[in-house]
Formats: C-alpha cells, structure tokens, sequence
C-alpha cells in the first residue's frame, strides 16, 4: 500500500513538473513525498487501533464513557454513530436522535439533542471542514463527559440547557478523508463548496475566491443542501437555541465575530464577546480568545451569520493543535478542554444574554426534572460550574417549517464519490 502510494504521489509530482522532491498537498502546503505518503497513511493507522480498542460498544457504562477505549483512536462516519447511537440506547428519557439535514451525496447529517426539560438550549457542531478530525473527536468526547457528569450527579451545561450536538456536518468530504485516495486534507464538501463560507454574508468579498480555492463559497448562500438544511432546522428553534459553538481544528483559538470586517459591532457586544472568550479560556488552557477578523478576514461563516442572524452569542473554537494529523493520545486531553469550554459558556451566555449569575433552583420532584427548571447539583468540578438559563426571548417569530426529530436508522451508503480539491497555493486555512 505504501509503495503504491508512494507510486502514485512520484507520478503526480513529475506530472505537475514539482522540484526537489516536494508535493504541493491538498492544502496548499508543500512536503516531501515521505511526508505526504505518512500523512495519506493516517486513516490506516487509526483502523489498526480499532483493531487493537474493539469491542468498546458492549462495555459502555454510565457515568464511565470518558474512559471507554471509543476515545483511544480516530473513527470513521459508520463508528462514531454506532457510538453515538449506544449511548440514545443506554439514556433513552435523556438523548434522542434527529435528522438536521442531508448532504450534497444525499447522506444524512444527525443531531444528538440531550435534554432535561430545559426551555432554551445551546447548539454545538463539528466537522465542518472534513479534515479535522480532533474537531469531531472532542464535540465526542464532550457529549460523554457531560452524560458521566450526569451520571455522576455533577453540574453541567445541561442543568440550565437543552443541548444539541452535531458530530458531522461535512459526513461527505469526511468520509473521502478515510478513503485513502489523497483526500486526507480535504476541507470542501463533495460540491467543493467551503460549507464555512456559504452562509450569508453582510459584506461582500472584494476578491472572490475562484472554484478551485480551498475558501470557495458556492455560486450564492446557502447552495449547498448541507447550510441549507440547518439553517431551515435553526429557523424553527430561532427562539429556544440561546448559543452556538462550532468546532474546528486546530489552532487554539476562540474565534468571535466578525470575521468579514475589523469594525466593532458596537452597542457594548464587543465588550460581553470579551468577557465570553476570557471566561473559556480562564478553564480551557492554552486558547486565545480574538475577534476572528484577528485571523484573517473570511465571509459568509456560520458563527458571524448565526450571531447577526439569531441574535445570540456564537462563537468558534479551534481545537489546539499544530498539524491537521494529530496522535490518537490527544483525543482526550483536547477533548476536555473542549468539554469544559462548553461548561463554561453556557455560563457566560446566560450573563452574555442579560440573565442573574444565580445557583439554578432545586426541582420539586426527584423523579425527573420540571421542564422549566434545571436539577441543582450536589458536587462540582473544575469547568463544570452550574449555570442558569438566558431570559425568554420576548419577540414572536414565525417559524421555518418543521424538521422531524423522530429516531431514524443511520445510513452509511454513498451515491457520489468525492473528487480531491485542486492543490492551492495559499497558506493552509483554518476556519
């Protein structure tokens, strides 16, 4: 497999007239043929840990998913829903599975919604860039570290929240990323549409990327069945969802808008952005917060459109890390930082959206929770401080049509294979 390869990448090298041994990657970046064959070579290496960590589904425990051996390797699409789909099994009054959307292959993209009764909630999503794995493994490892947390009677986001959780939304160019045909850094979907730049935009792109860029946005917003699918679903939670987290790799940043212009948006809200990415990193670690135009100047996101649009916090997190291909040793550590950025903002929503910074009050009924008041809890952990929920939006708002949330059986089968992005020669993108 390696030589043949190895074979392969020589072929196109000297085809595309590459000098001194070097490959421009399906990120833009150039290495040396060793190099670009070990990084293509990452899928096969994760598939010798499932070899070596299976059997994980049948031990799976409450209050113990964090140290389920699902955490020790990277998964492909079919696993991480198998997973996913244990724990519904295993917490069936506290997870649910839905249907958001379908992909441009016409795959299914689902969500998790993890409830207490909560009125508000907060959406967090992950791979939207295919190629960054240690995004979707930390969203993972967040969704079992708050059901152990449950379990164990600890506080969590989930007290004051109804939580949704996306694992995949780009399940097309995320497959092509395990099929080892080069496409290891694929970012785009299947239509090589950027699904983070084909969200509508207030300000226009002086220099519109052309369709072989990495950041290519689409012919017009929302093109892509993947966008066009969520934001359907969102219009029909516009006044329950009270925060939006979207997961990417890597780069160690809490990224706030705007991200398409430097101007500050004004009315004191940059200023609670401030307090918000201060208050995550104060539990994260090593994360910066930043207004994402800090970055660089980029159009058309889900966070800026889901802040301007929804008029509430949202916000980027790019997951630590200093390579897209990352050692399955860090799917834990990255995880809980993740984990716990997600505690903490669903702290600092509730203050970011004008509510007390007050202990949530104790149900009356022990037997389940009231659906209007989250559980006290009795024991707490570094991260994990119990919030309260953001005041009730006070604004009608006419619905989009609603999404179905009914269980619904995964399925893996593809109708189009995915073509690799042409190489670019700008420096590797992140968000």
């Amino acid at each position: 497999m390696k030589f043949t390869l190895l074979s392969a990448i020589a072929l196109f090298a000297a085809a595309t007239a590459e000098t001194n041994n070097t490959i421009t990657g399906i990120d833009g970046r150039s290495r040396s043929l060793e190099q670009e064959a070990a990084f293509q070579t990452d899928a096969e290496t994760n598939r010798a840990c499932h070899e070596k960590n299976a059997n994980y589904i049948s031990s799976l425990n409450a209050g113990q998913y964090t140290s389920s051996a699902f955490h020790n390797c990277f998964h492909p699409i079919d696993q991480i829903y198998k997973f996913a789909d244990a724990l519904v099994e295993q917490n069936p009054t506290l997870l649910s599975k839905f249907v958001i959307s379908k992909t441009y292959n016409g795959a299914t993209i689902y969500g998790y919604k993890l409830t207490k009764g909560n009125a508000q909630s907060l959406y967090f999503q992950a791979l939207v860039h295919a190629r960054e794995w240690s995004a979707g493994s930390s969203i993972l490892f967040s969704f079992a570290s708050i059901l152990d947390d449950i379990a164990n009677e600890k506080p969590t986001a989930a007290d004051a929240y109804d939580l949704y959780f996306v694992p995949i939304v780009n399940i097309d160019g995320f497959e092509s990323t395990w099929n080892g045909n080069g496409t290891r850094f694929q970012r785009k979907n299947a239509n090589q549409v950027d699904l983070n730049r084909n969200w509508p935009t207030r300000m226009k792109n002086p220099s519109p990327p052309p369709q072989d860029d990495e950041t290519y946005p689409g012919e017009k917003p929302f093109s892509e069945p993947e966008t066009a699918g969520i934001n359907a679903w969102m219009e029909t939670k516009r006044d329950e969802i009270h925060g939006y987290l979207d997961i990417h790799a890597y780069g160690g940043l809490l990224l706030y808008p705007s991200a398409d212009t430097k101007e500050p948006i004004g009315d004191g809200l940059d200023e609670k952005f401030q307090v918000l990415g201060r208050g995550m990193k104060n539990v994260m670690g090593e994360y910066k917060p930043q207004p994402a135009s800090a970055l660089y100047l980029s159009y058309g996101t889900f966070r800026d459109y889901a802040f301007r649009e929804f008029k509430k916090p949202a916000l980027t997190i790019e997951v630590v890390g200093y390579n897209f291909i990352t050692k399955a040793s860090t799917i834990k550590r990255r995880g809980a930082e993740v984990y716990k950025g997600i505690n903490k903002f669903a702290k600092e929503v509730t203050l970011f959206n004008g509510g007390g910074d007050t202990k949530p009050p104790s149900p009356t009924s022990t037997s389940k929770p009231s659906p209007t008041t989250a559980p006290s809890a009795t024991t707490s952990s570094p991260g994990t401080e119990p919030v309260t929920p953001s005041p009730a939006v006070t604004e009608p708002v006419t619905p989009s049509p609603t999404v179905t949330e009914q269980p619904v059986t995964p399925t893996p089968s593809r109708s189009k294979p995915v073509t690799p992005s042409p190489a670019v020669t700008e420096p590797v993108t992140l968000s």
